[in-house]
This record gives structure tokens, sequence and C-alpha cells, in this order.
């Protein structure tokens, strides 16, 4: 049954042109990981809050007590047609008019001593405060220990019942910031809380968590349970990334494995998860395969001494008796894998999921006759492929987010652009397991989702290749010392083989005796 979805991502109005019937997950300025996306996106839904004719949403922009008129005017449905009013400073002809008038009538803001209203004055934390405890007819107070927000102040007291009421908590460093001005992203924060328990604490309530992991180019969808069992459908294509995901989100154990079909894309990482995650129950299409991977999967089963069981058309697999997780679709006769795929529609509450593993158009044929497809999420049969998720399909289902389950930069040109066109032209808004892992939780009235971008996982680098050990170098051989001059000879002749002229006088080889003619030279040539 449709309700409301919203996007979060692990986020108000103008007075000028507005966007009817907008969602915040086509606001240009607000990404679905923004603090307020959710009640942006609720607030929205109901058409209490709208946003600019260029497409944003100016979630920063601070809110005028005009806007503030109008928005708690759509929420209780006050009467807005354009009047005059006792303020001086309001123009009959303007938006704001009649909703300025009937909130002042109900007693929920008040205008200024001198006779205006100020509708182009910026609101206040200390103001909307006021605005929500007389809106909502809040009574309930709780103890103000802001050490902001003096007891003589007059916001002191709705503050205590806006406390009560769960609306806010204030700021870590305990203070309320009373004269800050609001922005559009908190007024649709403190409204949302204001009009539904499920923008307060959602720990205590209890919810269905539908993960679609990033698994690469194939599907793996962890589904657990509001009494705490996990189903894991499909396991992608290899053990790391299965892996990883589910370390991301903490699992330890899964109690029952789906295989919607034997490809390696689905069931890739089935053995390890089975050997590993301590799985107590296997659910099956019941087809055969020949690949390596298939044995594995049916080997790991055998090991375990898992359970092993076919699914069976309008079977309930679930493990909690508040959701219905039901088979609508397996045939272990089928000539192709894809057409004999498990399909399943997870329910909780009026929280739909429509998990079509990779069932073809004829299988999609046949769900449109035999059932009500309306569903809130639709995971796109077959990573995006032309062969599924067809025209007569998406009419039925009418889905307000499609999830598409595929490898970046495949090979396979996954998701082709006529499923993409066909999912957006019906509304939907189109999620893809590339961008990171895509989590999403109900209560069973609204669907919550965000998406955590994808761990890089950084490589390590590789060690370098050892230097090889240097040659040594040879040490150079000593240069021979010459040998002495000789410096006593036995005559001139030997001596004039070493000084052919003869030496002279103080030259350490000149001897008297060599010195014949008293001359000062030895053994000279004449």
């Amino acid at each position: 049954m449709k309700k409301c979805v919203v996007f979060l991502l692990s986020f108000l109005l103008a007075l000028s042109v507005f966007i009817p019937n907008a969602s915040a997950a086509s606001f240009k300025d607000v990404a679905v990981n923004y603090r307020f996306f959710n009640e942006i996106n609720y607030l929205t839904g109901k058409s209490i809050i709208s946003g600019y004719s260029d497409g944003r949403f100016g979630p920063d922009d601070k809110v005028t007590r005009a806007q503030a008129a109008i928005m708690i005017g759509r929420t209780l449905k006050l009467d807005g047609t354009k009047r005059s009013t006792t303020f001086s400073d309001v123009d009959p002809t303007s938006v704001a008019s009649g909703y300025i008038a009937s909130a002042v009538k109900a007693g929920i803001i008040t205008g200024f001593q001198d006779g205006t209203y100020r509708p182009n004055e910026t609101v206040t934390r200390g103001q909307l405060a006021i605005f929500l405890a007389r809106a909502f007819k809040l009574n309930d107070s709780a103890v103000v220990n802001f050490k902001d927000v003096s007891k003589s102040s007059a916001a002191y007291p709705f503050i205590g019942k806006i406390i009560a009421a769960s609306i806010t908590e204030g700021y870590p460093d305990n203070t309320y910031r009373p004269n800050l001005a609001v922005t559009r992203g908190q007024f649709a924060a403190f409204m949302s809380r204001s009009l539904n328990p499920m923008f307060l604490d959602s720990t205590k309530r209890p919810t269905l968590k539908v993960n679609f992991l990033n698994v690469g180019q194939g599907d793996a969808i962890l589904i657990k349970f509001p009494n705490g069992k996990a189903m894991l459908v499909d396991a992608g294509r290899s053990d790391a990334d299965v892996k990883r995901e589910l370390a991301s989100l903490n699992v330890s154990a899964i109690d029952t494995f789906v295989a919607t079909h034997p490809d390696a894309d689905h069931i890739g990482g089935a053995d390890y998860i089975i050997k590993n995650y301590k799985v107590n129950n296997v659910v099956d299409s019941g087809q055969d395969h020949t690949t390596q991977i298939y044995l594995d999967y049916l080997n790991s089963v055998k090991a375990t001494g898992a359970s092993f069981k076919i699914a069976q058309v309008g079977q309930n697999i679930t493990l909690d008796s508040s959701v219905a997780v039901k088979v609508l679709h397996v045939n272990s006769n089928a000539s192709d894998s894809n057409e004999g795929s498990i399909v399943l529609m997870v329910s909780y509450g009026e929280s739909d999921y429509l998990l079509t593993g990779d069932a073809d158009a004829k299988v999609e044929a046949s769900l449109v006759d035999k059932y009500d497809l309306d569903a809130e999420v639709l995971k796109a049969s077959h990573h995006g492929s032309d062969t599924g998720t067809s025209q007569a399909l998406v009419n039925e289902v009418k889905p307000d987010y499609g999830i598409l389950s595929y490898g970046a930069n495949n090979q396979y040109g996954h998701p082709t652009s006529a499923v993409v066109n066909r999912l957006k032209n019906i509304g939907a808004h189109i999620v893809s397991t590339p961008n990171g892992q895509i989590q999403t939780w109900t209560d069973g009235s609204y669907v919550f989702m965000k998406q955590v971008p994808p761990v890089l996982v950084q490589n390590p680098a590789p060690a370098p290749k050892p230097a090889p050990a240097p040659k040594p170098t040879p040490e150079p051989a000593p240069t021979p010392t010459p040998a002495p001059t000789p410096t006593k000879f036995q005559n001139c002749t030997e001596m004039r083989k070493v000084y052919p002229d003869g030496v002279k006088r103080g030259h350490p080889a000149y001897e008297p005796k060599h010195d014949r003619d008293n001359d000062g030279w030895a053994c000279e040539r004449s």
C-alpha cells in the first residue's frame, strides 16, 4: 500500500512562486545526505511545504513570520483565503494574509503592540517553540535546563513543552539558542516531529530493515526482521564483497539464505556465507547448474547441515510473524535460470518491497495478471537489463523508489536507458548500489532510506623489490713503490747508468772519489 517514503543519507517555503507536489528527492539543493531530508520529503508529500520555481528548496534560508503562518495554517487546515487583517503591515492580497488572520484567531500567533505583524521578520527558535506548543496544544512540560534560556523569558514555558514532546533536545553544549533564526530545514524538522512520532526517536519502535548491499555486478539483499532475525537474499559474485558489506553492518549470523537462482552473480558468495554465518536454512529455486560455483554452494549446505528447501509459489518464508515474505514466483523447470528466479514481496504493515531477482518480462506479465503489486520499493530485475522491469510491471507497482543493483562500468551496459527512463517517467526516485550500500527501514507506515557512500579500499602498496646486493668494488691494485734511486756507486760507469751526466756536489750520490778533477762534478762526461 502506498505510504510516504522518505530519504535520508547515514538533511520551506517561499511567498513568491511554489512548486506543488514536489519531493525532497527532486530539490537540487537538498542532497540525500542532508540532515532533514526525510522531514522535508514528508511535509512536501503532505503539501505543507514546497520549493522555489528554479527547483531549489533553500534549506538554509531563514523562515519569516509570514511563511510560518502559511505552513502552520496548512498543517492545521486553517482558512487561508486572502483577506484583510487587523495588522497595518499585512497586505490583504498577499498569500499569507488569510493564514495570518486564522492563526491569530486560533491564538497561535500574535502581533506586536504597535499594531504590526512584521511578516518579513525572521522567526527565532524561541518564537517557534511558542507557535508549535500553541498549534499542537502541548500540555506536558519538562524542566528547562538550557544555560541560555532565562526563566523570565516569554519562550521559557513553551520550550519546556516541546522538550516534553521530544521535538527537540537542544544543542550538545546545553544551549537552546532561543534568539537564533530558524532555517527552512530546521522548521521542517520541528514541524514533522510535532505531526508524526515516526520522526522522533526511531530506536523506540520495532522496524524492518531491508538493505541492498553494494556487491558490484550482482545482487545481495539483507533483511533484518523486527525480532532480530536475519535473511540474506542472494550473495553477490564474490566472497570479499558480501563479507565487506555484512561487516559494515556488524552482521555475524544469518538465519536463512535465499538463492533466487543459480547464476554466479547471485550465489558467488553463497558458500562463504553458509559456512561462516551460522546459516540454518537455505531456500532455493530448485534449478540445477553445472558450474563449480553452484557445486561449491551445494557442498557448503551439506558440510554445515543447513536445511535445504525448494521455494513454492504462495509460500511465506518469513522469520517474523509481523512480516510477510511471500514467494510470488519460482519455476524449477524453467528453460532459463532468470525465468525461474524467485520473486519475493516483503510486506510490513503498509510498507512493501518487491524483490524481482532476475525475472524477465514474461514472468512479470504473469505477476501483473495474478497479484496486486503496489509497492513503495522496487528492486529492478536483472541489474537494470531491458529483459525485465517492463512498462507493464512499472505501471502496476508504481514504486516510489527503484533500486538498481549493478557494478560500475560493467561490460553488459546495465542499467539500460530504457529501464531508467521507465522508472523516472513513473515518478520513481532511482537509487543505485555503485553509489554505496542502500539502507532502508520502516515501522510499517513509512519507509526511510539512506545511502552510505562506498568505502574506498586502499590496496596496499606492493612491497618494494629488494635491491640487489651491490657488487663489491675491487680494491685498486696498490701502486708499486718504485725502488729507491741508488746513491752509492762503485765507479763512474755504474753511476752513469743512473745519472748519465753525473752529479753535482751536494747531490746524495756525489762522492769526492768520483770527482777526480775536483771541479765539483762527479763522473761528468768530458
